[in-house]
């Protein structure tokens, strides 16, 4: 039995690392368990990329929990600017702002509700209609049932290059990392729990599961997260209509919950798109089918890109990536019912990354004090599912 942590993280992914490091870094003796080497391609950060955006759907508790985000965003920009100047696989930045669209038809709750969160909490926004979104990006066809609404000050996340940055944060605040191993089980201690892996077991008085989409096999409370693969990908485009400053990160609902993603070309590989609804039930146990697996892994790609972006040209490559999918795309994050200090953070259904900085720090508090912070609106997302 290894027993010298305060903290176990089960997980080190987008919410694991983030918290693993907070932790770390307010003193406690931290212990992070992934069953990959992350960053990896085994969960749902790598890619390259992520949205970040502030303007939000799902209620006030989202948009105050992004805005909270990006101020961590920033703050870890700054703390890192040196370790990613020694580290060649961090260089670069970790937040670009690129402004970030979303469109919709016209007065349909995807665009209104994300205009009501820009009022109510003064996000900088321009509502434009169809004819003024193709002139202001001449590369994406806004069809003239649709409307626009442009976050000048949301961007781009670089998530392996984020995680990769807060994994050798927080070992250099003291965290040990282990690397492929997989967790068994988190079972009542005598002081707290015990992590059982394959290769031993671990104590600590507080734990953290954040396993992705495979935490329902680890925690009851988080059965209702399922796992969907998801196909990504990039394609041939003229960086004059495609390119950083021609076009931004982008958002698109088709009607109902058929809805689309993408980033511009940011460095030569081309324009990136997936779809955010759908996917297939991914197996435990089994590696995921590779892109292009299934016919539609492309052509769902291809059906958008002709609608919305026309000069896109031929598939340059494809990747595919789990998503964690919880009922109604809620955050699944609190303490387990009846087991203090079992922690869990599930549940980010393809929109979660964003908020890593903040969940990561709102978990980190609580794992290092035993008590929560008021940042985080522990009731909403405790609920949620």
């Amino acid at each position: 039995m290894h027993s010298d942590y305060d903290v176990i993280v089960v997980g080190a992914g987008s919410f694991g690392m983030s918290a693993g490091y907070y932790a770390a870094r307010e003193g406690a003796r931290v212990l992070l368990i992934d069953a990959g080497d992350p960053p990896h391609t085994l969960g749902s950060h790598h890619g390259t990329t992520r949205i970040f955006r502030s303007a939000y759907t799902m209620g006030a508790a989202y948009v105050r929990l992004a805005l909270q985000a990006k101020r961590l965003w920033i703050e870890l920009e700054r703390e890192s600017a040196s370790l990613r100047e020694e580290h060649a696989a961090l260089k670069g930045p970790l937040f670009e702002r690129t402004g970030v669209v979303s469109i919709g038809p016209i007065g349909s709750r995807f665009i209104r509700t994300k205009l009501e969160s820009c009022v109510s909490f003064g996000i900088g926004h321009r509502r434009l209609s169809a004819a003024e979104a193709r002139e202001q990006w001449p590369g994406l066809f806004t069809p003239d049932s649709m409307e626009a609404l442009y976050e000048p000050d949301a961007g781009i996340l670089y998530s392996e290059r984020i995680l990769g940055t807060y994994r050798e944060l927080a070992l250099r605040h003291g965290a040990r990392l282990l690397i492929n191993t997989e967790v068994l089980s988190i079972d009542d201690g005598m002081d707290g729990y015990i992590v059982r892996t394959r290769s031993g077991d671990y104590a600590a008085k507080r734990v953290l599961a954040s396993t992705g989409a495979w935490i329902g096999r680890l925690l009851t409370e988080l059965r209702s997260v399922s796992p969907v693969r998801k196909a990504v990908g990039w394609f041939e485009a003229p960086r004059s209509l495609y390119g950083v400053g021609q076009l931004p990160a982008f958002i698109i609902n088709n009607g109902g919950d058929e809805e689309y993603f993408g980033f511009p070309d940011l460095d030569g590989e081309g324009l990136k798109i997936g779809r955010h609804d759908g996917g297939r039930a991914a197996v435990y146990g089994e590696p995921l089918p590779a892109f292009g697996t299934y016919a539609e892994d492309e052509s769902e790609l291809r059906y958008a890109l002709d609608r919305f972006l026309p000069g896109a040209g031929a598939l340059r490559s494809g990747q595919v990536c789990l998503y964690e999918q919880s009922p109604g795309e809620r955050f699944r994050i609190g303490e387990a019912a009846g087991r203090p200090g079992l922690w869990y953070a599930g549940g980010g259904s393809g929109h979660g990354f964003k908020f890593a900085s903040a969940i990561g720090q709102a978990l980190g508090t609580a794992l290092a004090f035993g008590e929560t912070s008021p940042e985080l609106d522990w009731q909403v997302f405790a609920e949620s599912g």
